[in-house]
């Protein structure tokens, strides 16, 4: 019986570096949606310990619009959670082939990297595909909870002037918004990039390459 000897070559600077990225960003969404999942799949628990807890603190914020927040949150989360659940499940699959690929492709053991790459650059398209689905229910709860903070934040004191209520108003809910999307841009993005790059003819010939310079 032939036993494969072990793929030790050293990988091109920028192919590492790329699958280095993809194994951290894909541990870091994998956790985050699999913890997600989990919360939703015991929604109203968690929704019970969230509010009697109270949301943490942050300095110079009033505790009772906090708890307002919070619970605007989970009443937008609340329609969307069996679906949401689902979709941060199927989500955190996709980022564990991520993972696992690019883990492959830094220490492939006696796997042929030019297999690992191409898992990879599907599995990071996928989760692209999915992070962005996942971005856009969350806007929906952004959107929701950016509208309850102005509305509260127009009834202080210091905001009964009529342009500073009005720009509370029109700032807030867009703020709560942009950020939802720039993050959901800048990850889903980032998978999307990852993915056409392992992808790419001129990264599939160089990990086929130095696949058959190891059998060789």
């Amino acid at each position: 019986m032939t036993v494969s000897a072990p793929r030790s070559g050293s990988l091109p600077g920028h192919i590492r570096f790329a699958a280095l990225v993809a194994c951290i960003l894909a541990a870091l969404t994998g956790w985050a949606s699999l913890n997600e999942a989990t919360e939703l799949a015991h929604f109203y628990e968690v929704r019970s310990q969230h509010l009697e807890k109270g949301p943490p603190l942050l300095l110079g914020n009033d505790p009772a619009v906090l708890q307002h927040l919070l619970e605007t949150q989970y009443q937008a989360l609340e329609p969307m959670r069996e679906p949401r659940a689902a979709l941060m499940g199927v989500l955190a699959v996709a980022c564990a082939f991520v993972f696992v690929s690019a883990l492959r492709m830094l220490k492939p053991g006696d796997l042929p990297r030019g297999a690992m790459g191409r898992m990879l650059g599907r599995a990071a398209v996928t989760v692209a595909v999915l992070r962005t689905i996942d971005g856009a229910q969350w806007a929906v709860v952004a959107r929701r909870v950016g509208v309850t903070l102005a509305q509260t934040l127009a009834q202080r004191p210091e905001y009964q002037d009529p342009s500073a209520a009005e720009a509370v108003t029109t700032v807030a809910p867009w703020l709560a918004l942009g950020m939802t999307v720039a993050g959901t841009t800048l990850i889903a993005g980032t998978f999307a990039v990852i993915g056409q790059f392992f992808r790419s003819e001129s990264v599939r010939q160089a990990l086929v390459t130095q696949d058959g310079a190891v059998d060789g």
